[in-house]
């Protein structure tokens, strides 16, 4: 069965801290195919924006970052899956009904 990992969407927004400050948030949204999607949120700490536009484009470059980050991740992981479901194929049964 083919197995792969894809970037559905990054949003990033702004959320208002306070009188002319902006925090980052984002969200992302992984395809894996075989199964459902996945969604990360997110805040960018310690860091605030005087303007909403600054805020947006700091977390989606952000949000980006982090979807590739968890892309790298989810692939390492199926492709980990992948070889210990190929080498269990490979393995001849040792004894009985326990593997002794």
């Amino acid at each position: 069965m083919e197995r792969g990992v894809n970037i559905l969407v990054v949003h990033g927004f702004a959320v208002r801290e306070g009188r002319g400050k902006w925090a980052c948030c984002f969200e992302i949204r992984l395809a894996i195919a075989g199964g459902g999607p996945l969604l990360f949120r997110g805040e960018l700490h310690g860091r605030c924006f005087a303007t909403e536009a600054a805020a947006v484009l700091a977390a989606c470059e952000f949000g980006e970052r982090e979807a590739t980050r968890h892309m790298a991740t989810a692939r390492a992981m199926i492709a980990a899956d992948d070889d210990e479901a190929s080498r269990q194929k490979r393995s001849p049964p040792t004894g009985g009904p326990c593997g002794l």
